[in-house]
């Protein structure tokens, strides 16, 4: 109880400084009730340090099976405590209010505001950049050492093989480089004349592959061409390996870890830029330049599943099915990016090429590894990507009663399971928000969100009755 305690109040206590943010907005712009922010941060840090103290002098091990049940609980857990604040500040029932924080936390996107104070809009994208941060300290800390879904595992460890990697380690690792990379794009976005409002929001959102955005940046993106350029850098960061970041940033080019996978992602991102180009080409009133822009842009977000569109009505001009298709694949392993991953698509064509390759010569020898995964990689990248079809399935059957067609619950399923909320709110069609759905495909389509961070069969290995039994 001990090891789940210690990290779980040092997000709570993240939970109550973030929200000392919008307090200063709030007072500052006098949008917003400042008495909430200041009662949501004074519980927050009175329960994390209640948590903290209780558990002071007791040793900490965290086992593999233990530290993913942790962080399923952080993912459940933290929303929890921003539900109240959005609740007050947005007019929201209980209900809307802890989907709209589970999923600006989760990345997602999917959301049921329009308007709201400025303070509201910062705390979001507060909790959508903390989420991307959870997400990738998730996958390298957690989940890959565990061998989950076939991920690479890149970190040198000693001690027993139930060991988890040091969670404070990796953090202080990946921080740097994701707290640098926000401030850069911020940079970036005022030095070509957007306010700091703005920047704010889509800097959080673009480097966590997030979309929670207020009116105003969106409004900025859809005006002006000069933030769509520059962030194209960004989008591309948020779907490659924080691992290859690390070896860029150290100069390691040649030995930089998925250097192939990141590649293969930014050809494919080329690609289907041009490819969404010529759609927006034919199918809306622009130039070809302004359409190679937009198909860049939306190729990228897409790739990162981020989702944010470069102006309102980008995905209803684009076949619903190449959209889907493009997040279910997702971008790159160890990266916020969610869906398949390029890794996993990459492990199932190498399996089936090496098949046919055995038809043929039925004596040749092939590696049977990949990656350096631990165990049997690829019984874990098959499980993987089983995971996510029936997690798919399961959410369009759980959508589909309150939705007004298929391809609503098509479009629901894809932007819940890949955390790409965009690819529902935007795609055009008038449906409905998620959270106005019936309570049990809001708790469906929350559960979703939070498997979509823990790719996918972490979830299964949460609920698995075993974990319980350690």
């Amino acid at each position: 109880m001990a090891n789940a305690a210690r990290p779980l109040a040092a997000g709570i206590a993240a939970i109550g400084a973030f929200a000392l943010l919008p307090m200063a907005v709030a007072a500052r712009t006098g949008t917003g009730p400042v008495a909430v922010w200041l009662a949501t941060s004074g519980f927050c840090l009175f329960l994390a340090g209640l948590l903290r103290f209780t558990t002071h002098g007791l040793e900490m091990r965290l086992t593999r099976s233990g530290a993913v049940a942790l962080v399923a609980c952080m993912w459940l857990v933290l929303p929890l405590m921003a539900t109240p604040a959005v609740a007050v500040v947005s007019g929201l029932s209980p209900l809307q209010a802890w989907f709209e924080a589970l999923s600006a936390f989760t990345a997602t996107g999917l959301t049921a505001l329009h308007q709201g104070p400025a303070s509201l809009y910062v705390f979001l994208g507060l909790l959508q950049w903390a989420g991307g941060l959870l997400t990738v300290v998730t996958a390298v800390a957690v989940l890959a050492p565990a061998g989950l879904g076939g991920l690479p595992d890149r970190t040198p460890r000693g001690g027993s093989a139930l060991d988890v990697v040091d969670l404070v380690r990796v953090l202080r690792e990946i921080a740097p480089t994701y707290l640098g990379a926000t401030a850069l794009a911020m940079l970036v976005l005022l030095a070509s004349g957007e306010t700091i409002y703005v920047a704010f929001t889509l800097a959080t959102a673009v480097v966590s592959a997030g979309a929670h955005l207020p009116p105003e940046a969106q409004l900025a993106l859809a005006l002006d061409e000069t933030p769509k350029w520059l962030l194209l850098p960004f989008l591309i960061f948020s779907a490659t390996s924080v691992r290859w970041h690390r070896a860029l940033i150290t100069r390691r080019i040649n030995a930089a870890p998925e250097q192939v996978e990141s590649l293969v992602i930014i050809g494919w991102w080329v690609v289907l830029g041009i490819i969404l180009g010529a759609l927006l080409f034919r199918t809306d009133e622009m130039s070809s330049v302004d359409a190679v822009r937009d198909g860049l842009f939306t190729a990228a977000s897409l790739i990162s599943t981020s989702g944010i569109g470069p102006h309102e009505g980008t995905y209803a001009n684009l076949p619903l099915g190449l959209v889907i298709l493009v997040v279910l694949l997702g971008g790159g392993a160890l990266s916020v990016a969610g869906g398949l991953k390029m890794l996993r698509l990459r492990a199932i064509l190498l399996r089936t090429r090496g098949d046919l390759l055995r038809l043929v010569y039925p004596h040749i020898v092939l590696p049977s590894a990949l990656e350096g995964g631990v165990g049997s990689a690829m019984r874990g990248v098959w499980a993987g990507a089983a995971s996510l079809a029936f997690l798919y399935g399961l959410c369009v059957i759980a959508l589909s009663p309150g939705l007004p067609s298929l391809d609503a619950a098509l479009a629901a399923a894809a932007a819940v399971v890949t955390n790409t909320g965009p690819v529902y709110d935007a795609a055009g069609g008038g449906w409905p928000a998620i959270s106005s759905l019936p309570w049990g495909s809001v708790l469906v389509a929350g559960i979703g969100m939070v498997a979509g961070r823990l790719e996918i069969i972490g979830l299964f290995v949460f609920i698995h009755l075993a974990i319980w039994r350690t």
